[in-house]
């Protein structure tokens, strides 16, 4: 049954028209009409006996009245009971993100987080995933948001999103007119890297090494944007979160090459092992991202 149905019957009675109904609730009149028609077809039976000039209550209609009006005050009481729950968590979180999730993730969860928790002071650190784990080890952040696998004595681990990993190619790169690459031409290349303790770092590290290529030139630039700008500017390839190549739109960029596989890895959660050092804001705060990404944490 439709609780906007039951608030448009009771506003009707309330009102004794249908018109005044339809300007309180800003509806149109066949909206009025449609939702009466609905409880009506629901309930089996006539609840308002209407014509041109008559607007009277059926005894079944009353019934349904005084019920309505219970139902529409508890759902109003449980609302501001759950309202009142929120704003009675206070104090403060602190976050840590690594540059892939803090620049291009943690915003929309920080919007949803804020409107669910008004009274939660929010602080974030943006850095790479290496210090963002230390800081977390150390009590100076209370959770962290970062990229990769977290394998670092007295933390606990569990992934919330899933990122692919592709090579971006600037576009007027040579390989890119080539009508069949081969493995050699894939050697001694330039290419565009984050700095050591970043993940992307990590998984273009492994990358090359699993795949057995041989770069020319490494560079480093300490930002994501910094690198997508890079092979913009044609300086050279780079393997790098489609996240980040979404978000700045340079899908077109991308390019599958032959002998490199794209590669999956999961943005994680991180948090001091023991439970009991996990307060109630990162518990919320845990529960709200994986709602938001539908990822349970016995993933």
């Amino acid at each position: 049954m439709d609780l906007e149905a039951l608030k448009t019957f009771v506003t009707a009675i309330d009102q004794k028209s249908f018109t005044r109904a339809s300007e309180i609730l800003n509806l149109s009149q066949p909206t009025v009409s449609s939702h009466i028609k609905n409880l009506e077809h629901f309930f089996g039976t006539t609840l308002i006996d209407r014509s041109p000039k008559r607007f009277i209550v059926t005894q079944t209609g009353d019934i349904v009245y005084q019920r309505a009006r219970q139902v529409l005050g508890i759902m109003e009481k449980t609302k501001s009971e759950v309202l009142e729950f929120h704003q009675q968590l206070r104090g403060s979180i602190r976050i840590g993100a690594s540059y892939t999730v803090g620049e291009y993730i943690i915003p929309t969860i920080l919007k949803s987080f804020d409107q669910n928790y008004p009274a939660i002071e929010v602080g974030v650190t943006i850095a790479n995933s290496q210090r963002i784990n230390r800081e977390v080890q150390l009590h100076q952040l209370d959770i962290g948001l970062v990229e990769g696998k977290v394998a670092d004595q007295g933390l606990a681990s569990f992934p919330f999103m899933e990122d692919e990993m592709v090579v971006v190619v600037p576009e007027d790169h040579p390989i890119r007119r080539k009508s069949s690459i081969t493995f050699e031409d894939l050697q001694d290349q330039t290419w565009i890297s984050r700095e050591k303790g970043s993940g992307t770092r990590a998984m273009m590290d492994s990358m090359l090494e699993s795949f057995n290529i041989r770069p020319k030139k490494m560079i480093t630039i300490g930002s994501n944007h910094g690198v997508i700008q890079g092979v913009k500017a044609g300086i050279g390839l780079s393997f790098i979160s489609e996240t980040v190549v979404k978000h700045t739109g340079a899908m077109n960029l991308i390019m599958r090459l032959p002998y490199i596989k794209s590669t999956t890895r999961y943005f994680s959660i991180v948090t001091p092992v023991h439970e009991e050092e996990i307060t109630t804001h990162v518990d919320v705060f845990i529960k709200l991202v994986m709602e938001m990404y539908q990822l349970s944490k016995n993933h």
